[in-house]
């Protein structure tokens, strides 16, 4: 494991479209110029300097600029001694499309903090299943610009980038999976109601995953990462009614692979209400898979695409405790 400087006072992120570009956010989402303003106070509160890509607003039909700006913009950012991490813009699509142009020798040569969520699990498993350095699936640049609800996750974002120590991962006191960028004076937040221990065990190992959609895309290809001695960290958007039989057809996936009986442990984030995930069916749906018999594994956990989240370094080591009804989680490299 290689991991990437921490960051400091006075650092600079680089803002990048590694998937959709700010311009797509805006046309998207609705996010405006003030919202981008408030993510680059909330960042700049961190003692962080924020600037962007050159391409970082161009917006085409897939709503990002094109792969050659993308990566223009990457491998600049990469071998600019000033910039200390770059941050995702945000998820979407796109972020597939920049994997056979990654520069990884210039990634290896200079090691940066590497940060977002959702389709970002594609450039964070690949850069470290091809050049051994830590990347972190954790808050996107949308996801500073939160007004409400965001206090977990900044907290998190700095213990995961700012500091050495091992970071004692809890549950969040409360969680909301509406869509809180459409009305930010009136969010709908949820008691948290602890994390779900599934299936007993203790176990200690190497964190790979994020979104299980992009990981199981990368199989068979010189970008899937190694289960030797994984901690699978395995989260996806909710899709209605589909999503407890897409978690099913996923995790199958996974184990399929031949390297499946390296995995040590299963660790699942948390579901939006509307997928119709219970700690009843969930369980059961643990059960009925055979690689997953006697590993432990811990649900409803606080990362991926239910806010707030903690950051998941990928490549960092973490042990976890399943036993009892008060799971816990120490990532200790990161």
């Amino acid at each position: 494991m290689s991991s990437p400087a921490k960051l400091k006072a006075g650092d600079e992120i680089r803002v990048l479209a590694l998937s959709r570009s700010l311009g797509g956010v805006m046309q998207h989402g609705g996010f405006t110029e003030p919202d981008v303003a408030f993510a680059v106070a909330r960042l700049g509160a961190l003692g962080l300097k924020v600037t962007f890509g050159r391409w970082v607003y161009e917006c085409n039909a897939h709503l990002t600029a094109s792969p050659e700006h993308r990566l223009e913009d990457f491998d600049e950012a990469l071998a600019n001694p000033a910039v200390k991490a770059i941050l995702a813009v945000s998820g979407g699509i796109g972020a597939i499309q920049l994997l056979d142009g990654l520069d990884f020798q210039l990634v290896a040569a200079h090691p940066k903090i590497i940060c977002g969520y959702s389709d970002i699990a594609y450039l964070c498993n690949a850069i470290h299943a091809r050049t051994g350095l830590t990347t972190y699936y954790g808050p996107n640049f949308t996801s500073f610009m939160m007004q409400q609800g965001a206090g977990y996750t900044l907290a998190n974002f700095r213990r995961c980038l700012f500091d050495d120590a091992p970071v004692d991962c809890r549950p969040a006191e409360q969680w909301s999976d509406d869509v809180w960028h459409k009305n930010q004076l009136q969010r709908n937040f949820h008691t948290q109601p602890g994390w779900w221990s599934l299936q007993p065990g203790e176990a200690a190992g190497t964190i790979i995953g994020g979104s299980y959609w992009c990981l199981n895309m990368l199989q068979g290809t010189k970008f899937f990462p190694s289960l030797r001695d994984a901690v699978l960290f395995l989260e996806h958007p909710s899709e209605g009614k589909a999503t407890l039989m897409s978690l099913d057809s996923g995790l199958r996936a996974l184990t399929f692979q031949p390297g499946f009986s390296g995995v040590r442990a299963v660790v699942l984030g948390r579901f939006a209400r509307d997928a119709g995930v219970t700690r009843e069916n969930l369980t059961e749906l643990v059960r009925q898979i055979p690689a997953l018999k006697n590993l432990p594994v811990i649900a409803n956990c606080d990362f991926g695409h239910t806010t707030p989240v903690f950051t998941v370094p990928i490549g960092g080591r973490c042990q976890l405790n399943a036993n009892g009804e008060q799971a816990t989680i120490v990532i200790t490299e990161h």
